[in-house]
């Protein structure tokens, strides 16, 4: 059977939830009937705007296939036509609902673990906003007390396939003509991310030398704010004489590099020098980057939104209606890089990108005669920014712990530290809570939006302070489940 009578569903009822960017949950919850009534809700939040078509494509963990298929059958007993992007990166899907003036959905996960998938959802203009994700469960909680009639035939049978991964590499290709990365010796760190096949072939093609490496045949949940390998791609690195090695989280929305000094650039500072090449002038990222990008100056308009793509691309829509000949972009701590205005022949991307800031980082390099990539973090070395991640961490527990972190801070408490915090400067609750010291460090606790995890994000003067913070804190947070 397609699906079960209502009297028969409370075994199946999920978790299922937005996160800060799509719906995620356990594998095991993406039931037929749990897919179609998400499907049905986002139709149904498109239904006024005429559309026939939906585009769909997913990333390569052992759960996507499954779940693509339950969702191209709900579509097409809604009556949508599906054109079929295969396995590419997020942003490809993206640019393809762009180019093809069509809704999309990814099945990805990103980057949490592999018991764990996700839908992603994209209009022709970018990535949808959380008044769009209000409307989506707006409709999906309004009818999940229905039981599914799918009685009536489809209307729509059609499945076409759509070379996303071509029109994705013209983007770049394009642009940026000729072989303007001659000389450049990059690493990709392939394991298991949908770009492994796609990333390489454009650096090629843009003349860089490329070595792949890491190849893995099963997903590996790589985290681009809490690397665990980086011993790894740095000894891969020197062994193979590389200027750098890249790679991407899952869904290749998210940058990861790794410079000559065996350090990951982190991902505010990545769409900062990608935002510096591409003259913008205004950019929106998130309450937990880095306070260097506002003391670099490189950047007239700087401003700070809650931590989610969404909020990101929210507040760029909002300073492109109000100026919009200023050239407008966004990241996020992890790096992915939101294109508002058209920028070195490159048409606007309102999504997560992961390829955009490494493209701008190597050509950066070229421009500037930079031997390594560390060469261009000289001007941030007074700001050290560093992340960690606490797993099965619940939320009644990250509840808790952000409670006690605010007790300890508003009785002006010392941390027993073995850095010197000194005396509190600022709090801030717009995503967590973010406390900055006397002293020059800051402490940001906050709770995973899309997954039972709990992140951390400390700034120090020196790496040596803010890996001593970090360790501290961790246990600190620890402490308090």
């Amino acid at each position: 059977m397609l699906f079960r009578k209502l009297e028969d569903r409370k075994e199946i009822m999920s978790n299922l939830k937005f996160g800060t960017s799509g719906i995620r949950g356990l594998v095991t919850e993406f039931t037929f009937e749990e897919c179609y009534r998400f499907t049905a809700a986002f139709a149904e939040s498109i239904r006024s705007r005429g559309f026939r078509k939906i585009l769909v494509a997913g990333d390569l963990r052992e759960s996507t296939p499954e779940i693509k298929e339950k969702v191209v059958r709900a579509l097409h007993h809604l009556g949508f036509d599906v054109l079929d992007g295969g396995t590419v990166p997020t942003p490809a899907l993206a640019w393809g609902c762009a180019l093809l003036s069509v809704p999309g959905v990814m099945i990805t996960g990103s980057h949490i673990p592999a018991d764990r998938n996700g839908l992603k959802y994209y209009l022709p203009e970018g990535e949808i906003l959380k008044t769009d994700e209000e409307a989506i469960l707006k409709s999906y909680n309004d009818g999940k007390e229905r039981a599914l009639d799918l009685s009536q035939n489809p209307t729509a049978s059609a499945i076409e396939s759509v070379d996303l991964a071509k029109l994705f590499s013209e983007r770049y290709l394009n642009a940026f003509p000729g072989a303007p990365l001659a000389g450049i010796r990059v690493g990709f760190y392939s394991h298991s991310s949908v770009a492994r096949d796609l990333y390489p072939e454009i650096f090629k093609k843009m003349g860089a030398e490329v070595c792949e490496f890491g190849r893995s045949n099963h997903f590996i949940p790589v985290d681009t704010e809490a690397v665990e390998s980086v011993q790894f791609l740095f000894d891969t690195l020197r062994e193979k004489q590389l200027h750098l090695v890249v790679s991407t989280d899952g869904d290749a929305d998210r940058p990861l590099v790794v410079t000559n000094e065996g350090r990951v650039i982190p991902g505010e500072i990545l769409g900062l020098i990608a935002s510096k090449f591409l003259g913008i002038e205004t950019i929106a990222y998130p309450v937990s980057c880095s306070s260097a990008l506002q003391a670099s100056k490189w950047i007239d308009d700087c401003s700070i939104t809650r931590i989610g793509s969404p909020f990101v691309l929210g507040r760029m829509l909002e300073k492109l209606s109000a100026q919009p000949n200023r050239k407008v972009a966004g990241f996020e701590a992890n790096g992915g890089y939101l294109l508002g205005s058209e920028a070195k022949g490159l048409k606007p991307l309102m999504t997560r990108d992961s390829l955009l800031p490494i493209l701008c980082l190597l050509l950066s390099m070229k421009e500037q005669g930079a031997v390594h990539a560390s060469d261009l973090m000289k001007p941030f070395s007074k700001y050290v920014n560093l992340s960690g991640l606490i797993k099965s961490f619940s939320l009644e527990n990250a509840a808790k712990t952000l409670t006690r972190f605010k007790e300890v801070l508003s009785q002006d408490a010392a941390f027993d530290c073995p850095v010197k915090l000194g005396a509190l400067s600022t709090v801030n609750e717009l995503d967590g809570v973010r406390a900055q010291f006397s002293e020059g460090a800051t402490v940001h606790l906050r709770p995973s939006g899309n997954a039972p995890e709990f992140r951390l994000y400390v700034e120090a003067g020196t790496r040596e302070n803010a890996e001593a913070i970090l360790k501290y804190f961790e246990g600190w947070v620890r402490a308090q489940a």
